[in-house]
């Protein structure tokens, strides 16, 4: 009689290694699918532009809201597209997970020219700073889901796990993100302004975010061990 191998169980030469590759994702398609949905939000973002009648500069200053909305989500959206390729190029292949996690951070993406319009057209009010802020926050927030999903997707030795795992800014973005949110309903005009200072913490890489963090830190240290 014959042995049969339970049919829940993997078959004795396929370790979990090797079943754990087979959904191993090469990330190009991904890669190829974000920069196009990318591409058009920023298509999209110049296209709610209004254009005035009158060719004079004092048309062009009665749209400065508009242009200055544009310009600082224009910045925001380009940063972060950036970070997104030097994430990946951290990577080879990718989990569906990933590819989820992905996804969910396009989704708030594809949000971002509806509400840039709509502070562009009424820059002192509540609601549309409230939301405009509130959309960003969950972009922000949607792109460290993403970044620990990586972690997740790679090996816990890897190079990549240790340079992510090591950089912050995921956390430091959050923080300053609800302190914009609760400025708004104080000074509403202050969600397009700090958008442009979360902005720049993600200007530089991972390797020169990671030195000017541990530098911080160790200053931090040295004045707190001091007292």
């Amino acid at each position: 009689m014959k042995n049969e191998e339970p049919k829940n169980q993997l078959p004795m030469d396929e370790t979990k290694d090797s079943f754990d590759r087979r959904y191993e994702i090469p990330k190009d398609r991904l890669e190829s699918f974000t920069d196009g949905v990318v591409a058009i939000v920023l298509t999209v973002l110049v296209l709610n532009i209004k254009i005035p009648d009158k060719p004079t500069w004092s048309s062009v200053y009665s749209i400065r809201h508009i242009l200055i909305a544009y310009v600082v989500s224009f910045i925001f959206v380009a940063i972060i597209w950036v970070n997104h390729h030097r994430l990946f190029q951290l990577i080879d292949t990718i989990s569906y997970r990933v590819i989820w996690a992905d996804l969910f951070w396009l989704f708030w993406l594809t949000l971002c020219p509806a509400v840039t319009a709509w502070i562009g057209d009424n820059p002192k009010d509540l609601v549309p700073n409230l939301l405009y802020v509130l959309i960003y926050t969950m972009w922000s927030w949607s792109f460290g889901v993403l970044v620990k999903e990586v972690i997740h997707s790679s090996n816990p030795q890897s190079k990549t796990v240790w340079i992510l795992k090591r950089d912050k800014r995921s956390q430091i973005s959050m923080f300053l993100n609800i302190l914009i949110l609760l400025g708004v309903f104080i000074y509403p005009s202050i969600g397009l302004v700090g958008r442009f200072f979360v902005s720049f913490i993600w200007i530089f890489s991972y390797r020169r975010s990671n030195e000017i963090q541990t530098a911080i830190f160790n200053r931090l240290k040295l004045i707190f061990k001091h007292k």
